[in-house]
């Protein structure tokens, strides 16, 4: 779940607190500085930074994934992104962007990594022949039990649960708060309620509560059989057309909400669980941010240390710098709307996005 603000404060005047828009330039503003590389040229004057894009799911149409994954990207979409990506940006990959940020190590000018966090089919079946087209690397970074079982995430299951069930109340398994579900509203109160509650278990904790709210909603679980998940063979394979893998945890929790034995046995688990299928040193890893903030400690940041992760990446926006930690490395999320998602990655350059 990901938090925006859509006003800023008013800072020592009267009426502070109240909200001011922030500027929102018309399309027709965003192409002209875009493509009429107002905003390129000023960037040359910028200090020197990277790009990592955040990606999750690349399908023919998201209404196909609207009750499961809720964040995929269409085909058509992604692949003109990674048109322009090709053309105007120079792809680079985790491995450089680590680097750059550890050690200042030398990028080309425009340097984007593309990413993706959880290791659904449509990675491979979609997205890598796209990436193969454009000569583009990507860094996949793998929910280990997923993969494993096939079982989608617990934050898909809960999505078709609320979104498929025909019950017109969920009651709070915690305090009891009783959600009408016949209204838009009222589902997306009680779905935001649900993925605070499974953010903040792991393992078996959070299958229990899944499986719970499933059973009190009425709704056959969402399976393996839904093929929403890639498997070894697939990660392998994503590895041999000289992808980056990556670590995701095991059962996606939020690491800044679960206790430090359930945060190392999720981290040190995913890493040693995709090293043993892979034959290989896993050294990347992606921080889940499924519900609730922050999604990173000090403590989990030196758990990844610990085990032996080289870079970590969030979802909190902006461009990598040198000097920054490479255990928490900022990222930008893909938006599906091409002229905003030219905007934004040029303005990244600038260091606009936040």
């Amino acid at each position: 779940m990901f938090h925006s603000r859509n006003s800023v404060p008013i800072g020592g005047r009267p009426g502070a607190g109240i909200g001011l828009p922030r500027f929102r330039p018309k399309a027709w503003v965003k192409n002209a500085a875009v493509d009429g590389r107002v905003l390129r040229a000023a960037a040359w004057f910028a200090k020197a930074r990277a790009v990592v894009l955040m990606y999750h799911s690349v399908v023919e149409d998201p209404a196909e994934t609207a009750n499961t994954i809720r964040i995929s990207q269409s085909r058509a979409s992604f692949e003109m992104q990674m048109s322009v990506l090709a053309r105007r940006f120079h792809p680079v990959s985790m491995e450089q962007i680590t680097e750059f940020a550890a050690a200042g190590g030398r990028l080309p000018r425009w340097p984007v990594a593309v990413t993706f966090d959880d290791g659904f089919a449509d990675n491979y079946d979609v997205a890598l022949p796209i990436l193969g087209r454009y000569r583009i690397p990507a860094t996949f970074y793998i929910m280990a039990d997923a993969v494993e079982t096939g079982t989608p995430p617990w934050y898909c299951r809960l999505n078709f649960a609320f979104g498929s069930t025909s019950e017109r109340e969920w009651r709070h398994l915690e305090n009891g708060r009783s959600f009408e579900l016949g209204s838009a509203d009222g589902k997306k109160a009680a779905l935001s309620l649900a993925w605070d509650l499974g953010a903040a278990r792991s393992g078996a904790a959070q299958e229990q509560l899944v499986r719970q709210i499933e059973e009190s909603l009425q709704v056959a679980p969402l399976d393996a059989r839904s093929g929403l998940m890639m498997n070894w063979e697939q990660v392998r394979a994503l590895k041999k057309a000289g992808h980056i893998i990556g670590g995701h945890t095991l059962s996606h929790p939020n690491l800044a909400h679960v206790t430090e034995e359930e945060a190392r046995s999720e981290i040190r688990g995913c890493k040693e669980r995709i090293e043993e299928k892979l034959g290989e040193a896993i050294e990347h890893f992606s921080y889940p941010h499924p519900a609730l903030n922050p999604q990173w400690t000090p403590q989990t940041l030196a758990i990844t240390r610990e085990a032996g992760f080289r870079s970590a990446v969030l979802t909190t926006p902006g461009a990598v710098l040198p000097g920054d930690q490479p255990l928490s490395l900022k990222r930008i999320p893909a938006v599906k709307d091409f002229d905003l998602w030219k905007w934004r990655m040029e303005l990244a350059f600038l260091g606009g996005v936040r």
